[in-house]
């Protein structure tokens, strides 16, 4: 079952960011995933809490847990904290039909 994680970042700061972003897609090297990111997204309802969202598409939820704990993305984490406010990350599960 594919799991997916979502960030939306709000950067204040895109040359400590671009460390982020480079180590950040090191660290996905050898993952079975699909990345999907936008900048400045359209705002269709409601607020929106940053200028980027970010949706990765994991195999299952083996995957994105190791990548999300590997030593290369808990690495780039400090650059992240350091350049960006992130309101929030999420992990979730394809409910595979569930929704009614």
């Amino acid at each position: 079952m594919a799991s997916y994680f979502v960030g939306v970042v709000n950067k204040h700061d895109l040359e400590k960011y671009g460390l982020y972003a480079a180590a950040g897609y090191q660290s996905i090297a050898g993952f079975d995933v699909e990345v999907t990111m936008a900048e400045n997204p359209q705002v269709l309802e409601g607020n929106f809490p940053g200028t980027t969202i970010i949706i990765m598409k994991f195999k299952d939820e083996d995957g994105a847990t190791r990548w999300y704990n590997s030593d290369l993305y808990q690495a780039a984490i400090p650059f992240r904290h350091a350049s960006a406010d992130t309101p929030f990350l999420i992990q979730f599960n394809d409910a595979e039909g569930q929704i009614q």
